[in-house]
């Protein structure tokens, strides 16, 4: 041991050149220093390594009883995980083997029954395409029927659900079917429009439509009663509430008139058949002083045009709100009467302007 200085500094000893473990004479150093009288404290000291050390004997030997147990839990357990995956993969390799003959046993099978499978699928198409054909066919006698006891109502009604079918099949590749259901509608839709048409126009000729003269003075219905003029009214409801249904076969059979690229307006709704038909005889006028060789047909005055018709949309509006547009109610269409004249009226004046313009 180093000499130590009178002033208790403690100089470092060298632990290569001493024979107690440094940590050691550290730990006495700060227990006892360099005071020699407290010598007596070493009593004291010793006896608590000695618990110290019983303690730490006692731990010792409790880890070096438990550690061993656990070890040996681990290894149990590793050992029966190790069964079970080996007990696993031959379980799966059993499968394994008994999944690959299953299939090369059904391989036959499966291929047979995929040629069944394809035969029923090609019948279940056939099958679709008679119920087609029968839905139309139903529908056809159903107007036929309907023609022959002079119930038009119902024919109409039959007709609209077989254009109904006509735009459903609008995505299917079968020509023949389209066809065959766009035919059948163009011969229905053709003879009850011609049929309506033709009461529909006597009924209006009853009513003196079109009203050429000033609203004020138009006797709308004139007739020989009161009793006269409203079965004309109950007739043109009944008529132009007919001549709806005919609607929508009548959009699928008419292509709009196209007018030159650089004239495109754009889209509006169609016109309702029923109107179309009231603008007939109005179209027919325009025509008659707007078109040929007539004084009025002047290209450089289009103000006589549009006076022309201005003054018959105001002729006819009274007309088109109270007796018309009750019907287009009633129905289920939301259109306005009065703007659909004015729409056809004036799309007649652009059709003409251009005509001449492309005629000039």
């Amino acid at each position: 041991m180093e000499a130590v200085n009178p002033g208790k500094e403690t100089i470092p000893r060298d632990p290569e050149t001493c024979d107690i473990p440094f940590y050691v004479s550290e730990f006495v150093e700060k227990e006892v220093g360099n005071d020699y009288e407290s010598l007596s404290k070493l009593g004291r000291l010793i006896e608590k390594l000695s618990e110290n050390k019983l303690k730490l004997e006692e731990q010792v030997l409790t880890v070096s009883s438990e550690v061993p147990k656990r070890i040996q839990k681990a290894l149990q357990n590793a050992e029966n995980s190790k069964k079970s995956l080996n007990q696993l993969l031959k379980d799966e390799s059993l499968l394994h083997d008994s999944i690959n003959n299953h299939l090369l046993m059904s391989k036959p099978w499966m291929e047979n029954l995929g040629v069944l499978i394809s035969q029923i699928k090609e019948v279940e198409r056939h099958l679709a395409y008679l119920k087609w054909i029968s839905q139309i066919e139903e529908l056809s006698d159903n107007i036929q029927q309907h023609l022959m006891t002079n119930n038009v109502p119902e024919a109409a009604t039959s007709l609209a659900s077989m254009a109904e079918l006509d735009i459903k099949l609008q995505e299917s590749s079968c020509s023949h079917l389209l066809t065959f259901v766009r035919s059948t509608v163009q011969f229905w839709h053709k003879i009850l429009k011609d049929k309506l048409s033709s009461d529909f126009e006597e009924t209006l000729a009853h009513l003196h439509w079109p009203f050429v003269g000033p609203a004020q003075s138009q006797p709308f219905g004139l007739a020989t009663s009161p009793v006269n003029t409203q079965e004309a009214y109950d007739n043109l409801e009944i008529l132009f509430s007919q001549l709806l249904k005919l609607q929508t076969s009548d959009e699928l059979l008419t292509k709009p008139k196209q007018l030159p690229e650089k004239y495109t307006l754009p889209p509006s709704p169609p016109v309702v058949l029923p109107m179309q038909i009231m603008l007939a005889p109005l179209q027919k006028r325009f025509k008659y002083h707007f078109s040929g060789n007539r004084q009025t047909n002047v290209l450089s005055k289009p103000e006589w045009y549009l006076t022309q018709v201005l003054m018959w949309i105001g002729n006819h509006a009274k007309f088109l709100e109270d007796k018309i547009q009750p019907i287009l109610d009633k129905a289920g269409f939301l259109v306005n009467a009065r703007v659909s004249i004015s729409i056809l009226l004036n799309l007649l004046i652009l059709v003409t302007s251009v005509h001449l313009y492309l005629l000039f």
